[in-house]
């Protein structure tokens, strides 16, 4: 489990990707999606996962757990790659 991260198409920003339960959920860009859908701003999330090092892998992986949880994503979870994108 984890979140893959990508430049944004303009430059800056970050857009994610969830990798979850052997499926691919587009997220979006990482502050539009923590504000928007997670209803976090990035500083509250980042004080929950303990560190701002999201492409480190031990925070990475605590962030992709966090974002199932919050959003209820299981194995048994039937909703299309885009559903919860946040653009």
């Amino acid at each position: 489990m984890r979140v893959l991260i990508t430049r944004g198409a303009y430059g800056f920003g970050h857009d994610w990707t969830l990798d979850a339960f052997d499926k691919k959920y587009y997220l979006g860009q990482d502050v539009k999606f923590c504000s928007r859908v997670l209803g976090v701003s990035p500083s509250t999330l980042v004080a929950h996962l303990g560190s701002a090092e999201i492409e480190e892998p031990k925070v990475n992986t605590k962030l992709a757990k966090f974002i199932c949880k919050r959003l209820g994503i299981t194995k048994k979870t039937n909703i299309n790659p885009w559903d919860l994108c946040a653009q």
